[in-house]
């Protein structure tokens, strides 16, 4: 499966995917994403618009035409963050083990190491999900700390990893 499947960019005419694809991870109930609930159409082209104005990437893993994962990178806003981004990823479970979340990653992080002064991308996940540590691992993230009691998934505060990938920013002033 996961050869076929194209990664692109996000665009204003994938609203309906997305919100399709949101609504079919909120009904897998994991213990390992914030996601509360599904997203509209108007609000993903709310999302995507948002997004397109403050900078950052949206990736989308499409199999003919279905989008069956995401990975975007949130840049800083702010002065002293618009060289780091916080990184969100997700595979439907049918697509899960194939590559898709890699590549999704893989092309996230190649673009924002073109961005000028970006040299971070963090991410947090849950202790218990594995897969996701190794794949985060095996593209260079590090362990950075723990947010003691800084989730809740699964009816109690437990603990969340930060991660983060670095690299030396180019010169240009942001």
């Amino acid at each position: 499966m996961g050869q076929r499947i194209e990664i692109r960019r996000a665009a204003h005419e994938d609203a309906q995917a997305m919100a399709d694809y949101t609504a079919a991870l909120v009904a897998e109930k994991l213990d390992t994403i914030l996601l509360e609930k599904a997203y509209s159409r108007e609000e993903e082209e709310r999302v995507l618009a948002e997004r397109a104005a403050v900078g950052g990437v949206f990736l989308l893993a499409m199999d003919a035409g279905r989008a069956v994962g995401m990975c975007d990178i949130q840049r800083g806003t702010r002065i002293g963050n618009r060289h780091a981004g916080s990184l969100g990823l997700g595979v439907l479970a049918t697509y899960r083990g194939q590559g898709i979340g890699r590549r999704l990653m893989e092309a996230a992080i190649a673009e924002a190491k073109g961005w000028d002064g970006f040299c971070r991308i963090e991410l947090g996940v849950t202790p218990w999900n594995a897969p996701a540590i190794a794949l985060y691992e095996s593209l260079g993230f590090k362990l950075e700390g723990v947010k003691v009691q800084g989730i809740n998934l699964r009816g109690r505060p437990e603990d969340d990893l930060i991660m983060a990938l670095t690299w030396q920013p180019g010169v240009k002033p942001l």
